[in-house]
């Protein structure tokens, strides 16, 4: 009886330990999230520039969220700071080529989500 008791304690102590790292884990990767506001200059159209722009950046690792306007000429973009960095995000917007038009990063409003 004691041997159960024993190994029933273990197993306990065990899942314990392994939730308390799962919660752990968790918290790093919340505390790793960002969200950005960048104004985009030189976008033409939403069905070719926005679209074309959003596209490439929903391939980036690490990129969970994109959403690009030609109307308000901003892209908002929620991402893991830990797979991707901002230099990251600006490159993929202005080496998006689409015609001959070159887009450039005006302003960025960087929003981290600890």
């Amino acid at each position: 009886m004691k041997k159960h008791i024993i190994c029933f304690l273990g197993i306990v102590l065990f899942g314990s330990f392994i939730l308390s790292a799962q919660e752990s884990n968790s918290r790093q990767q919340e505390q790793l999230s960002a969200s950005a506001v960048i104004t985009i200059e030189g976008m033409a159209c939403q069905e070719g520039c926005a679209d074309a722009i959003s596209a490439n950046l929903k391939k980036v690792p690490g990129v969970t969220s994109v959403q690009v306007s030609f109307a308000t000429g901003l892209a908002n973009i929620d991402f893991n700071k830990n797979e991707v960095s901002m230099d990251d995000l600006k490159a993929v917007i202005t080496n998006t080529k689409v015609k001959d038009y070159i887009y450039t990063i005006k302003e960025v409003e960087l929003t981290e989500d600890n």
